[in-house]
């Protein structure tokens, strides 16, 4: 679990630091503030040798085109479109001592302006077997160099690179691909991968756990099952002795069922949430961070999620204060210096939250 991040030229961070991390983090602030791209630097640091990830989540805002020159793209992530600032993202852990992770991300414009990079770059392409007669022009392209250490007395550097030319390849490391899962604002999961995760799930034998945490949008829900018709397999549940689709049963049940199955299942270590709020009535907001709070105590996951409500904050703190966990659970709010226009974060810790739960904030959306 983290303890802390620090943020340095990233998306509309030029540096921003939020100490005291919980188990259960909660991001609030007014639109702009940088809610979704602080969760986008903590995924990114969680894997950060995947640069298929900066991709994907550039896509998942609509600002990718797969034929575009990708330094197009991934300029969009350093603060001010300015490429010439490196990003350096950190995070010191609860864990091994306090070790700390740090990612820069960099890039280099041609070939010229740094020769070494570039010459590892062709390197491992042709050891993938990319080349054509024996080889790769990169003439033209800029390359991203994403630099991967754990600090310590003498730390070991990891490099992966993202060329900008869409036709050149791309290197990611496996072993950081499976510390995180991410859930949009918006997006659903692939029905195909949802009937596996739910298969996996069945075959260990947590189907009634589910079931039991579903109970909040669902009281009539007594089973599960996997149905395969013409050729898709699709979850169904059953209530009341009626067979239902489980996408037909409603945004909140189907949100709150991935999330549930991601911690039963995947079991990452990190989980992120954008707008957790999406789709679940005010009545059972309580319910569902109870739900939230043991899934990640009983299996030692750090949830990270945004909102932009503040009846999602006040059934958190009624949440965590009920079950005597409030030591666990962070509010952020992320807000703009009007000095310096600058973004910043004030954490709330268990100290805190009753005055923060009592005080109607004017930037949360009601």
């Amino acid at each position: 679990m983290y303890k802390s991040f620090r943020v340095k030229n990233f998306r509309c961070f030029k540096d921003l630091q939020i100490n005291d991390l919980g188990r259960v983090n909660l991001i609030a602030g007014k639109n702009n503030t940088g809610k979704t791209a602080l969760m986008e630097a903590g995924l990114v640091l969680s894997a950060p040798l995947t640069p298929n990830l900066l991709l994907e989540l550039l896509q998942s805002r609509g600002s990718i085109d797969s034929d575009k020159n990708r330094r197009d793209v991934w300029q969009q992530i350093f603060y001010g479109l300015d490429t010439t600032c490196e990003i350096n993202l950190y995070g010191i852990e609860q864990e091994n001592d306090g070790r700390s992770r740090r990612l820069t991300i960099l890039e280099f414009e041609s070939i010229e302006s740094n020769p070494e990079h570039f010459a590892n770059y062709i390197q491992r392409a042709k050891e993938i077997g990319y080349f054509r007669d024996g080889y790769i022009d990169a003439r033209g392209a800029s390359l991203l160099v994403y630099t991967f250490c754990y600090q310590d007395s003498e730390p070991e550097l990891d490099y992966v690179y993202l060329a900008s030319k869409p036709e050149l390849p791309f290197f990611t490391k496996n072993y950081a691909d499976k510390r995180y899962i991410y859930f949009p604002a918006e997006a659903r999961r692939n029905p195909q991968d949802r009937a596996d995760t739910f298969s996996a799930l069945e075959g260990s034998g947590k189907l009634p756990k589910l079931i039991h945490y579903l109970d909040v949008f669902e009281p009539g829900l007594s089973d599960m099952r996997v149905r395969t018709l013409s050729g898709s397999s699709t979850i169904w549940g059953y209530v009341n002795s009626h067979q239902i689709p489980l996408r037909l049963m409603g945004t909140g049940l189907n949100r709150f069922a991935d999330i549930a199955m991601a911690f039963l299942v995947e079991k990452p270590q990190v989980i992120f949430i954008d707008e957790i709020e999406n789709g679940i009535h005010h009545s059972v907001q309580s319910k569902v961070w109870k739900a939230i709070g043991k899934l990640a105590s009983d299996l030692n996951i750090q949830v990270f999620a945004t909102t932009h409500s503040l009846e999602m904050i006040r059934a958190a703190y009624e949440a965590f204060s009920e079950d005597a966990k409030l030591e666990e659970f962070r509010y952020h709010r992320l807000s703009r210096s009007r000095k310096s226009g600058e973004l910043r974060a004030t954490t709330y810790n268990e100290l805190d939250m009753e005055a923060v739960a009592a005080f109607d904030f004017d930037h949360e959306v009601r």
